[in-house]
């Protein structure tokens, strides 16, 4: 174990065709939708189904930790994937997204908005981050956290008995400049990377929930675009 080997990232959004996805053919990430952008049974069980397919193809069969989140205790048959699950209440100290990797990911994440955000206030425009973009971004910062990052956290996690200290993986808040963007609050960048800690991300559905899901999918959906006011680089300044 090393490190190197990482699953393509899964965004869910509330559009179901998102605008900026007209012309558009291949992706760098896996998008699905539903109305409240929740990870929900049949979503999480479709990628597992997907993986497991993909390790069908390679001839390999592994082992996947999850915690015990409601949405992943129906699984569909698995023939190359064996599940385990982490105890009740552990998946703070036992699961390894949980000792740096996610925030890592969300760091890389949070600077390429802030450098889209500085590039758009010095050409005067309105900054605008659509599905695509975010798609892009996510693709870019999970790219760059590094094996050694996981590696870490897996060791962290008491995966292996050796935990071998390495350099901090925080990023320099000076080379994204996040002092020079304008905030309506004195906001540190850590505060900014784990604003979306407590949002809810997932929801067990009903079959009428469903259904009225499938439903109400409008093809035409907006774009999801997430405008942010514009400041001149006079009042950046």
């Amino acid at each position: 174990m090393d490190g190197s080997e990482k699953l393509t990232p899964l965004l869910i959004g509330k559009a179901a065709k998102p605008r900026c996805f007209n012309g558009i053919r291949s992706f760098p990430i896996t998008y699905r939708s539903n109305k409240k952008a929740w990870m929900t049974t049949e979503l999480f069980n479709e990628w597992l189904f997907s993986l497991n397919e993909d390790m069908k193809k390679q001839e390999r069969k592994i082992l996947l930790f999850l915690d015990n989140c409601t949405v992943h205790n129906n699984p569909p048959p698995l023939t190359n994937i064996e599940l385990q699950f982490f105890p009740p209440n552990t998946t703070s100290k036992l699961q390894p997204l949980d000792q740096g990797i996610i925030k890592n990911c969300k760091t890389f994440y949070r600077q390429e908005v802030v450098k889209n955000v500085l590039e758009c206030i010095e050409s005067e425009q309105t900054p605008n981050i659509s599905v695509l973009t975010a798609m892009i971004f996510i693709d870019k910062a999970w790219k760059k956290v590094a094996p050694s990052t996981i590696l870490k956290c897996f060791k962290k996690s008491g995966f292996t008995k050796k935990i071998q200290e390495t350099e901090n993986d925080q990023l320099n808040i000076e080379s994204i400049q996040w002092n020079s963007l304008p905030t309506q609050e004195n906001v540190s960048f850590t505060d900014y990377v784990n604003v979306d800690e407590d949002v809810a991300v997932w929801e067990v559905l009903s079959d009428a929930e469903i259904l009225e899901n499938t439903l109400s999918i409008d093809e035409d959906n907006e774009d999801d675009t997430s405008p942010l006011p514009l400041v001149t680089l006079k009042e950046a300044r």
